[in-house]
């Protein structure tokens, strides 16, 4: 009997941390949407869900999983019921292989509208569901090719107060960078792989181009700050600012 648990043992120690990734990815089944949102009437994975999937599979491996808050950006947005927070995080995950000392990292971003530190709270939530199920190509809900009794939901386009932040913000870097919003704009487009209009975005889109925006703000915000730097230096990071 010790024969054979030292044999399991010294094959489990073989493994690397990829092959042990692979065989979490091909244990994983698609994970049913039990979460509903009532008020635009569609279903979607909760972090729960699929964190009690990932986990066990995790632990038999010997794997362990960190995070690291890589950024944080948070725009203040005026609705019905008040001044309400979007908050936008970049999040980078470690696993650490207990076996080999191998690790990986990989990101996820997320996204959370709400008051005080809800905010805060749905946008970790949505960067470990992105990042999951990102790494571990986890399918979610009913799949129309395999007789799902409810359809997909198409994405959901932004609301008109999201329109507005990004149009507020890409007037405000247009007047940083001494250009005028087409340009802005234009560069947004090329920089996103955007081929839409602004109010046709999802929300996937609307959190893309918000980082993209307030990157801008800050990168330009700091060069004009910095007013000792010789006047040859110039932003790079901006491809249609202007020298002030």
């Amino acid at each position: 009997m010790d024969d054979v648990k030292n044999e399991v043992s010294k094959n489990s120690v073989t493994k690397n941390l990829i092959q042990k990734l692979a065989e979490i990815t091909n244990e994983i089944e698609r994970i049913p949407k039990n979460g509903h949102n009532d008020f635009h009437n569609y279903d979607y994975a909760l972090e729960s869900d699929i964190k009690d999937v990932v986990r066990p599979l995790l632990v038999a491996q010997n794997l362990f999983m960190l995070s690291d808050e890589k950024s944080r950006s948070v725009t203040e947005i005026k609705t019905q019921k008040g001044t309400q927070q979007l908050v936008t995080l970049e999040i980078e995950y470690t696993i650490f292989d207990g076996d080999t000392g191998e690790t990986i990292k990989f990101t996820g971003f997320g996204d959370g509208q709400d008051a005080g530190d809800k905010a805060v709270y749905k946008a970790k939530t949505g960067a470990l569901k992105y990042a999951l199920t990102s790494l571990f190509l986890i399918p979610t809900g009913d799949d129309p090719e395999t007789g799902g009794k409810k359809p997909l939901q198409p994405p959901k386009t932004i609301n008109e107060e999201q329109v507005k932040t990004l149009e507020d913000l890409i007037h405000t870097v247009a007047s940083m960078s001494n250009s005028n919003p087409a340009q802005v704009l234009g560069q947004l487009k090329t920089e996103s792989g955007f081929n839409k209009t602004i109010n046709k975005m999802t929300e996937a889109d609307f959190g893309i181009a918000l980082q993209i925006l307030q990157k801008w703000k800050k990168a330009y915000a700091k060069h004009l700050q910095n007013k000792t730097q010789p006047k040859q230096e110039n932003i790079n990071s901006i491809p249609w600012g202007q020298k002030q």
